[in-house]
Order: C-alpha cells, then sequence, then structure tokens
C-alpha cells in the first residue's frame, strides 16, 4: 500500500511539474508581450512628437517663403518676382470720351498702359488691369467699355506684352489699382500700384 502510495505520489508530481512549467512559461511569455507593447506605445509616440514637430517646420517654412504683399509701386516702377514675372504700369491718362451704350456713368475715364512678361513661368502669363481698382474714396471702380489700341495677350515664358486697360471711377483723382497674380504652383503674388495723378 505504502509503495502504491508512493507510485501515484511520483505520478502526480511528474503530471503537476509539465503544467507548472507551462503555466511558468506561459506568465513569462505575457510579460514579454507587455513589455514589447509598452516599448510600442513609447515609440509611436516619439513618432507623434517627431510629426508633430516637422508639421511645424513646415507650416513655418511655408510662412517664411510666402510671397509678401508689396505696399505700392509708382506709375514707372517695375514690380519684379525674380525668375518668375516683371509687371510695369507705364502711364495713365484721363479720357473725356465716354461711351453711349454703356449703362455706367463714370465721373472720370481713364486709359491705363501697362507692360507685362513672363520670365520664367509654365504657363501662359495673362494681366488685366481694369478689375480691382480703388477710387480716390474707397470705392472700387470698374472696367468701362472705352477706346484702348493695346489688348493683354497670353505670353509665354520669355515674351512680353504692352497692354490697356480702360476704367472708370465715381470719384475723380488719384487711385490704386490691385494686381494678383500666381505662379506655376499656385503661389499668391500681390502688388498695389499707386497712381498719383495730382
Amino acid at each position: 500500500m505504502k509503495k502504491k502510495f508512493l507510485c501515484l505520489m511520483t505520478a502526480s508530481i511528474l503530471a503537476l511539474s509539465p503544467a507548472a512549467a507551462y503555466a511558468d512559461e506561459k506568465d513569462d511569455r505575457i510579460a514579454e508581450l507587455e513589455a514589447q507593447v509598452t516599448e510600442l506605445q513609447a515609440q509611436v509616440t516619439e513618432l507623434q512628437a517627431q510629426v508633430a514637430d516637422l508639421e511645424a517646420q513646415l507650416e513655418a517654412a511655408a510662412a517664411s517663403s510666402a510671397p509678401a504683399d508689396q505696399e505700392s509701386y509708382k506709375i514707372g516702377e517695375t514690380w519684379t518676382v525674380a525668375d518668375l514675372f516683371k509687371v510695369t504700369v507705364d502711364s495713365v491718362e484721363e479720357t473725356p470720351e465716354r461711351n453711349e451704350f454703356s449703362d455706367k456713368n463714370p465721373a472720370a475715364v481713364y486709359v491705363v498702359t501697362y507692360t507685362y512678361e513672363n520670365l520664367g513661368l509654365t504657363e501662359d502669363m495673362f494681366v488685366m488691369m481694369d478689375d480691382s481698382i480703388i477710387d480716390c474714396d474707397g470705392k472700387m471702380g470698374y472696367s468701362y467699355p472705352g477706346d484702348i489700341t493695346l489688348y493683354p495677350q497670353e505670353v509665354p515664358a520669355g515674351a512680353r506684352c504692352e497692354a490697356q486697360a480702360c476704367i472708370g471711377v465715381d470719384n475723380p483723382g488719384d487711385f490704386k489699382i490691385r494686381v494678383i497674380l500666381y505662379d506655376d504652383e499656385y503661389n499668391e503674388y500681390k502688388a498695389m500700384f499707386s497712381v498719383e495723378l495730382s
């Protein structure tokens, strides 16, 4: 009986040993996986911080390289954006002529002669000077169907165009022409031409 009991005990111990070993191995594997998860979470947090830092750097670089507004150019001064384009208001003349077929009744009509040159834009350049006029009282001017002889044309890289625009204003006197152009990547460039008539 004692021998039988001893055999049973030995068999039980042998049977439990692999189970205990397996349980220990399982606990070790879980601990190892938890450590890996913790490490991966730390790496994700670090990568998110790096991405945020890179995004901030990109925003700062974009802001610093964004084209700046030029306060003002006068008649005869050239607005130049290196390797892209040049724009100059050559002259402005008031005209007494009125178009009898126009429903507009401007207090003054001006003919603006200007030149633009495509220095390196891939897309053809086209500049109009009659769509953003600000008169001396701050009121928006407008295109007027007057008598001009030089019409704006699409200009490829390396070419220039002399053109005219006829504009009407409700308040005669000095006025401003706001010009907005875009490069091949659709970056916006702005300039204000101050026309001083007095």
